[in-house]
């Protein structure tokens, strides 16, 4: 037992004037009480209670004792109530990394919108589309496109898009009749820098291919691949958050709809340990917004 709960119960005794009603306080037995102080009065060499059967009273060092520790105690009382509050409140700073291109499309408007909304919540906020570590970085969450790798990490699946094929109205009628997948290796292909850009795997029922591109341009920006595909320079591959603006106006042309790959996916990530009450309130809340777009997306996959 600490020297910090002796004295915490030496208190009780001494404001309550009674070892009965301080023990059902501390919800402890009564003995146990009685054994805490008499560890006190020994650790400090000097009596603190005068007992008898009838009442109790302090020692001039007893109330030269309560009198120097209410203060103090109550002190560590409040810091111990704001500590809590952290947990129990969503406040505090959240530092977050997050992907460019998303959160142009995606993101900005939900982080805003979070802030008004949480006043309270300090967000720093680190856009990049490079890999960070999270954990040694100091961040609370990462936002990511793709299967998270690190198995340090919690992951939370929060949007699925579908991947399409696609290209402006002006390349589609210049290279007609674009009916198969297959002719993808002989066009103009502008896609997201991956390491699996150039060999892509697709499947239309029990039937599956692997197309062989020309990657006449591979760019590490969403944004970029979408701008070149409206300017016809040639098929891209592209998410509906991406492209579902340009596909709803008929900007641009869906190609092969009768086949599709995997999905991909964007993930929450923060290191396994206790998550805050402010870091699953952004969370959620980030997931929320994010179904009701998922579903308008459903139009186009």
């Amino acid at each position: 037992m600490s020297n910090f709960d002796d004295i915490f119960s030496f208190s009780k005794v001494a404001e309550l004037n009674s070892y009965t009603k301080a023990a059902k306080q501390l919800n402890i037995p009564k003995a146990t009480l009685s054994r805490r102080m008499k560890n006190l009065e020994e650790r400090m060499g000097v009596k603190l209670i005068n007992r008898d059967t009838r009442k109790l009273s302090l020692t001039e060092a007893g109330i030269h004792l309560y009198k120097s520790s209410s203060s103090p105690l109550a002190q560590l009382r409040e810091i111990e109530n704001e500590a809590s509050n952290f947990q129990t409140k969503p406040a505090g700073d959240l530092k977050i990394t997050l992907p460019v291109d998303v959160s142009i499309r995606l993101l900005n408007d939900i982080i805003s919108d979070f802030v008004m909304l949480h006043p309270q919540i300090n967000l720093e906020i680190f856009f990049t589309n490079e890999v960070v570590d999270i954990i040694n970085e100091g961040f609370d969450l990462a936002i990511r496109g793709g299967a998270p790798k690190d198995s340090n990490l919690i992951s939370k699946k929060i949007l699925s898009s579908k991947l399409h094929f696609c290209c402006s109205r002006t390349y589609f009628e210049e290279h007609q009749p674009l009916s198969h997948p297959n002719q993808i290796s002989s066009q103009n292909f502008v896609t997201f820098d991956s390491p699996t850009s150039e060999h892509i795997k697709i499947t239309r029922d029990h039937e599956e291919i692997i197309l062989h591109t020309r990657n006449s341009l591979s760019v590490n920006s969403l944004d970029m691949v979408l701008q070149c595909a409206l300017k016809g320079y040639g098929i891209a591959m592209l998410p509906t958050s991406v492209c579902y603006d340009a596909l709803k106006s008929g900007t641009l042309i869906p190609l092969f709809e009768d086949w599709s790959r995997p999905a991909i996916a964007l993930y929450a990530l923060y290191p396994n340990r206790v998550k805050t009450n402010k870091l699953q309130l952004f969370i959620e809340y980030v997931e929320r917004r994010l179904s009701d777009i998922e579903l308008k997306f459903k139009t186009f996959e």
